[in-house]
């Protein structure tokens, strides 16, 4: 076989477009192409993969605000419902969570509204106040190393964070709804 160097070009057939381009598709079409060698599906998932991981370690960092601002909101409607329309012993307990300012704990107590069509009864109510005082709850025991008392998610954040010594937020001013 001549080496490539001693070859004529001029003496082979030149290639139709048509037939360069069926040998390029030709050529793209095998895995062990230049364009894709093996191993490239591999490298391309990596950098998906690590942001989904960080995006994963910065959402367990900063879900605690966007919960607090939700949990807030949905105490200021059960508080309100309860006021009128439930029992004195799930108030004091929304209260003693400390979510309400003593403004915003005025401003409530004098506001006026068809707060019934919040909730379809007061038992639902209760279990919302329930739900939110679990929540608080849970802050609390993360905050104070509680680790025995933690859910999954919560030992997960106490493994990442609070046992390095990272405090992690609770309340983003922005997000924090406040009752008027």
């Amino acid at each position: 076989m001549a080496s490539l160097f001693d070859k004529d070009p001029s003496s082979e057939r030149p290639l139709t477009n048509r037939e360069k381009i069926e040998s390029e598709v030709a050529h793209l079409r095998k895995r062990s192409s230049v364009r894709e060698g093996p191993g490239a599906r591999a490298r391309k998932s990596a950098p998906y993969f690590i942001t989904l991981v960080v995006c994963g370690v910065l959402w367990l960092y900063l879900m605690d605000p966007v919960l607090y601002a939700y949990h807030k909101t949905e105490a200021i409607r059960t508080y309100l419902y309860l006021h009128n329309y439930g029992s004195q012993s799930k108030i004091d307990e929304l209260l003693a969570t400390h979510m309400f300012t003593a403004e915003e704990i005025v401003s409530l107590d004098h506001r006026t509204g068809s707060f019934q069509e919040y909730f379809p009864s007061p038992h639902d109510a209760e279990q919302k106040a329930d739900a939110i005082l679990n929540y608080i709850q849970s802050v609390r025991d993360l905050h104070a190393g509680k680790y025995d008392k933690l859910d999954t998610l919560g030992k997960i954040r106490f493994v990442l964070f609070i046992k390095f010594g990272i405090p992690v937020p609770t309340v983003w001013g922005p997000l924090n709804p406040v009752a008027k």
